[in-house]
């Protein structure tokens, strides 16, 4: 990884790191809301890079999961489940989770600009 992705992947929440990645001109939160990660971007395309998101950000991702569950009135392994179909292993569970939890945070922030600015 570049030392410039490093930055916005560093961020503490998820929600900091996508308002750095738009804010270096990595990319839009904007395309990764309505079209999101399986498209590529930036610094959590490869593998690698998904897991040491997920490493980085793991507490979070799974109250995000939790969350979400609740929300749907189902229990957390059924939101998983609903998440990524079949992890035949680690590496994918870990990128599913991770392209699932960038892909809500920016829904969620584009959703607060969008009730902002009305």
């Amino acid at each position: 990884m570049t030392e410039e992705i490093q930055e916005w992947f560093l961020m503490p929440s998820i929600k900091e790191c996508l308002v750095e990645y738009e804010k270096q001109e990595l990319g839009l939160i904007s395309d990764i809301a309505k079209h999101g990660c399986s498209g590529g971007v930036a610094g959590i395309t490869y593998y690698s890079e998904t897991t040491a998101f997920y490493d980085a950000h793991e507490t979070e991702i799974w109250a995000m999961v939790s969350d979400a569950a609740d929300a749907a009135g189902i229990l957390n392994g059924l939101m998983l489940y609903n998440i990524c179909k079949n992890p035949d292993s680690l590496e994918i569970l870990k990128n599913d989770l991770v392209w699932w939890a960038v892909e809500l945070a920016a829904q969620d922030l584009l959703e607060n600009l969008e009730e902002d600015a009305a």
